[in-house]
């Protein structure tokens, strides 16, 4: 039993070092909010084929209580902020659809790239959607 739990780990591992391995800003998209799965807006990016794998930012997420995402989730990027939880998915088809989601997350957010640690340790780059604060 010991040996297949560390034989399923292994192939986990390398399943996840295999969807990873181009992954960048344009393949990859960390969600914090809405969009992930599960969550009211994941309707956004669940017609997107890929890989949803989790992991963690550094940064501060909060309820907007102003502007035009008010009432959402927002993040700003800290590397000396927390540690917040998110879903990344890895998709080259991506690369074709970020302006409908530029479109649909609007004026109160802004995709940025930034380091994303997977819970397998692996550390990759992907788009975020920060929220624009009166300090941005």
């Amino acid at each position: 039993m010991e040996g297949e739990k560390s034989e399923v780990t292994a192939d986990a591992e390398a399943h996840t070092r295999d969807v990873t391995a181009d992954a960048n800003p344009e393949t990859a998209l960390a969600a914090y909010g809405s969009l992930r799965p599960g969550e009211p807006n994941h309707w956004v990016v669940n017609r997107i084929p890929g890989t949803w794998l989790p992991g963690s930012v550094r940064g501060w997420s909060f309820e907007l209580t102003f502007g035009p995402a008010e009432g959402y989730e927002g993040f700003v990027p800290d590397p000396n902020g927390g540690k917040v939880a998110v879903d990344v998915l890895v998709s080259e088809a991506l690369a074709k659809r970020w302006r409908e989601i530029d479109d649909f997350e609007g004026a109160g957010y802004e995709r940025r790239s930034m380091d994303v640690t997977l819970e397998s340790g692996e550390v990759i780059e992907a788009s975020i959607y920060v929220a624009l604060t009166e300090a941005d």
